[in-house]
């Protein structure tokens, strides 16, 4: 039995997470995936007819009169706690009539938002769940008011952590925890840790890696194009990233910085790329479509992610299966997905660290094709051998293996 509140074909996110991680559970299992009714009709028309027969969705619903709630921000978390209560009941009363041998409780996969499925007499999977990714402490200063709070407040739950029920609940009971990332590793208490394995909970379809890596060849007659793909929120670091072009331009190399994506910030840092100087360098395309950003990064040159934190991200997954080199920083899921030899990676010190590590990182391939062209190959190849939605499959049939080993 598989419980996804997320699951939905052709999207991002939870949602994609637990639609492409039911697919891949199906190649080895029968599966009972539990979710909700407004993904029905997406799911039923998208279930390829290969895992028909494997997967059965069922769906529960809170009463409607608390569906507003998810209109609100706080409210989805009231609204989420609700459904996987009543998710639970409505499970337990499929166990009584059907057999199961084990239980994953799927998306959303937070440690901070509480499962109920460990209390169902299954061996338990959690996971994988993020929740330990967070801003460098030294670092929380640099964020605006708002996103200072909600870092100290997620210092504050991890220091917390051993006396939250709905954490340890099912840390307890679970027979493996899998985790995004080694930073929510590190959150499972020492007497745990045994059950923990690190696997990230995004990768890239076969589609997107259908079409041929590009040389990304810089003529000699335009500027490098440097791009970046994401929300424009605070997290994401993107003053640091303007910071650096011009320290770069101011070197003598020849850029332009090209941001796909819109958010909160936009208009603070369209002010900071006029005070910079540089705003005649700088584009902000906003939010485009999905072939519209696969478009935009085969015609561009790096891929610079500046992001403090994050767990998966498709969108460094989404550039480095073009065969964009990457300039990045060293923490949380970036960490994962990339290496030394695929991309030039920035520790996040301080933030005059961080500026001036990618401004060299800006300049040295502003200056080296044959640099910028080792990295993209070496970034494509690692996403084929590493990050392939099937991988999935591979390790959690190596996972059910081991499980199955030790309980005979």
């Amino acid at each position: 039995m598989v419980s996804a509140y997320g699951c939905e074909p052709g999207k991002g996110s939870e949602q994609g997470v637990g639609w492409n991680w039911v697919l891949q559970l199906a190649h080895d299992s029968e599966l009972v995936v539990l979710t909700r009714s407004n993904n029905r009709v997406h799911i039923e028309a998208g279930l390829p007819p290969g895992v028909r027969d494997r997967i059965r969705f069922v769906y529960y619903d809170p009463p409607p009169s608390l569906a507003r709630l998810k209109s609100k921000e706080r409210g989805l978390y009231l609204f989420y706690l609700i459904w996987q209560w009543g998710a639970y009941g409505f499970a337990k009363k499929l166990v009584q009539r059907e057999h199961f041998d084990y239980v994953i409780s799927l998306t959303f996969g937070s440690i901070w938002l509480p499962t109920f499925m460990h209390r169902l007499p299954l061996a338990f999977i959690w996971g994988p769940i993020g929740g330990g990714e967070a801003v460098p402490f030294s670092l929380i200063q640099t964020l605006s008011l708002r996103a200072r709070i909600t870092q100290y407040l997620r210092y504050l739950l991890m220091a917390t952590l051993r006396a939250n029920p709905l954490v340890m609940g099912p840390i307890r009971r679970a027979r493996v925890v899998l985790a995004r990332t080694n930073d929510t590793a590190k959150l499972i208490p020492p007497a745990y840790a045994n059950k923990v394995k690190v696997v990230l909970e995004t990768a890239v379809s076969d589609e997107l890696l259908a079409h041929p890596a590009l040389s990304h060849a810089l003529p000699h007659d335009r500027p490098l194009r440097v791009i970046y793909s994401g929300r424009l929120v605070a997290l994401k670091n993107v003053p640091a990233a303007l910071h650096a072009l011009a320290r770069a331009k101011r070197e003598g190399a020849h850029i332009e910085f090209v941001l796909l994506g819109d958010g909160p910030e936009r208009q603070a840092l369209e002010s900071l790329a006029q005070a910079l100087g540089i705003s005649n360098h700088v584009q902000f395309l906003g939010t485009v479509s999905q072939a519209r950003v696969i478009s935009e990064l085969q015609r561009s040159d790096v891929y610079l992610f500046p992001s403090l934190k994050e767990g998966g991200v498709w969108s460094l997954m989404e550039a480095m299966s073009t065969g964009l080199p990457v300039v990045c920083v060293n923490t949380s899921g970036m960490a994962i997905i990339t290496d030394e030899s695929s991309a030039i990676r920035v520790d996040p010190i301080s933030q005059e660290h961080m500026i001036e590590g990618f401004t060299e990182a800006l300049v040295e391939l502003s200056r080296s094709p044959e640099r910028r062209l080792q990295l993209g190959q070496n970034a494509r190849r690692r996403i084929e051998q590493h990050f392939r939605w099937d991988h999935k499959a591979d390790f959690m049939r190596d996972l059910f293996s081991e499980l199955d080993s030790s309980a005979t």
